[in-house]
């Protein structure tokens, strides 16, 4: 009788649990290139402890968990899985530290990596694996013994090091085999351990870290870590440091910038100075349903200084119109404010923005110069009073001008008739004003907000049951923020402050699946 599935992938998923450590003073992370550009590190011990997967809440699935290995398996097969649930280091892996996931330019193939304490119990369990005709028969490689998942896996170990590599056909693994021994055989010195980068990450303790260069996760996106800098500048000599942590009633990530080269945090200082601490000045503004909100203090004089420096902006903008752009930027200082108000489905999304600025230049240029704003037929600026303006089309009407000091744009009717007045209650009555006050610049998605919507409303109750339970998910989200001073940080803050943001959603996970 064919065997169930379900035993083979359970098992399957029991060893990849338990293949999680890897030691931060220990050889085996000395396989990890110095090239490499992404490097992560994931502390199961810590995510197990605090997914709450020890507490005495969480016997009774463990236990049923056990129960559905039993069912399907031999006698030998189940006793050597039971021994493992019970005493995680009979997997012959040491699970009190992460284990490191990399990629590089030398060895392209995304790996894992840790560290191995009894080469005799992890050779058990690879054999229970093949008994279950999950990996093929154990052979011995150059310098280390191996075998296969599949054809996506390929799984090689020595007495110290355990490393588990994703390939595609038969060439690649091939070159896996020619590449292997030299990568086993890296010293201290020529693997990433050696660099200041990786030091850094191993201080930084979230429950993942990352560490990577800004091309290799975004891409293009990349490209937005050059503003301010030249041309010629090479991003390669930058890293991103992000470590994701699960504390009581949030998820934290925070990121910042890993670099020993003087010219780049030359730039990166300057690039501080073009910013000033938020103030709040406008959250009384805007209402305390905002779904979107985007703050930033700025300093307009220093961010021309910063774009003057760039090649770029030096070819769109001639030495004859300097002073024009000097003094445009020069305009805003402090405190610019951006919310995103209501979306429905019959209109465009309402939006409203508030800066502060020394005059109305801003806008009187606008209007003095839309001739050579290419506007097509049906667009026109109009004034509508001393410094207010409309830009109309056929789409919309933005609104716009300057009150005081403060500088404003809606393509709301209401909003525009009600500039400058207080909102009750409003934006600065939240929890999320207090902590963005103060940081260089802010974002932040009001979850309540959002699932309070009519339309989000609508979607949930003929979405079907794969949209209902991701809008169940959303719903014990209170905000998300984005955070920026010295480093940046994002947090998820949840509904519940008293439950570590982990265990709720392993609950959640527990209670979706019936467990």
């Amino acid at each position: 009788m064919k065997k169930s599935l379900f035993p083979h992938l359970a098992l399957m998923a029991v060893l990849m649990v338990f293949v999680s450590a890897c030691s931060k003073k220990s050889e085996y992370t000395n396989v990890i290139p110095a090239n490499a550009t992404v490097v992560a590190s994931i502390n199961m011990k810590s995510l197990a402890d605090k997914a709450g997967l020890n507490d005495k809440e969480n016997k009774e699935a463990k236990q049923k968990l056990i129960d559905a290995l039993k069912d399907g398996m031999n006698a030998a097969t189940f006793q050597q899985v039971e021994m493992i649930l019970k005493d995680s280091q009979k997997s012959g892996i040491d699970i009190s530290a992460p284990i490191y996931i990399f990629n590089s330019e030398s060895f392209p193939y995304s790996s894992a990596v840790a560290k191995v304490i009894n080469e005799d119990d992890l050779h058990t369990a690879l054999e229970t694996l093949e008994k279950e005709k999950i990996c093929q028969p154990i052979n011995s490689g150059d310098g280390y013994q191996f075998t296969q998942m599949g054809n996506q896996v390929f799984i090689a170990y020595t007495p110290s090091t355990l490393m588990l590599i994703n390939y595609k056909g038969a060439t690649q693994l091939e070159k896996i085999k020619q590449g292997l021994p030299a990568l086993l055989k890296q010293t201290n010195e020529n693997s990433i351990v050696s660099t200041s980068a990786f030091k850094k990450m191993q201080k930084a303790n979230g429950d993942i870290d990352i560490l990577f260069t800004p091309g290799s996760l975004m891409g293009a996106y990349s490209n937005q870590f050059n503003f301010g800098m030249p041309q010629t500048f090479d991003m390669k000599s930058c890293q991103v440091l992000a470590n994701i942590s699960f504390e009581k009633g949030k998820i934290s990530m925070k990121y910042n910038f890993v670099t020993e080269s003087p010219e780049l945090q030359a730039m990166l200082d300057k690039q501080m100075k073009a910013s000033r601490p938020i103030e709040n000045t406008y959250l009384k503004n805007f209402p305390k349903s905002t779904l979107m909100l985007i703050s930033g203090g700025v300093n307009g004089e220093e961010v021309y200084n910063l774009l003057s420096e760039n090649e770029e902006f030096q070819k769109n903008f001639s030495i004859a119109k300097a002073n024009e752009v000097k003094e445009l930027f020069g305009t805003f200082q402090k405190d610019i404010t951006l919310g995103l108000i209501n979306v429905t489905m019959n209109n465009a999304p309402t939006f409203l923005l508030y800066a502060n600025v020394k005059s109305a230049t801003p806008i009187q240029m606008l209007y003095e110069k839309k001739n050579e704003l290419g506007l097509k037929r049906g667009e026109d600026i109009l004034k509508l009073g001393e410094n207010e303006y409309v830009y109309k089309s056929r789409m919309m009407n933005i609104f716009f001008g300057v009150h005081g000091n403060n500088l404003y744009a809606t393509n709301d009717e209401m909003q525009y008739k009600n500039i400058d007045k207080t909102v009750d209650p409003s934006a600065k009555d939240t929890e999320y004003a207090a902590s963005i006050k103060g940081k260089n610049c802010a974002l932040v998605l009001n979850m309540e907000a959002v699932l309070a919507l009519p339309v989000v409303k609508m979607m949930s109750e003929y979405g079907g049951a794969q949209y209902a339970t991701a809008i169940a998910l959303a719903d014990k989200v209170s905000y998300m923020e984005i955070v920026s001073e010295n480093n940046a940080e994002m947090v998820i803050q949840l509904k519940d402050k008293n439950v570590n943001a982990l265990k709720q959603i392993v609950n959640f996970i527990k209670e979706f699946a019936g467990i």
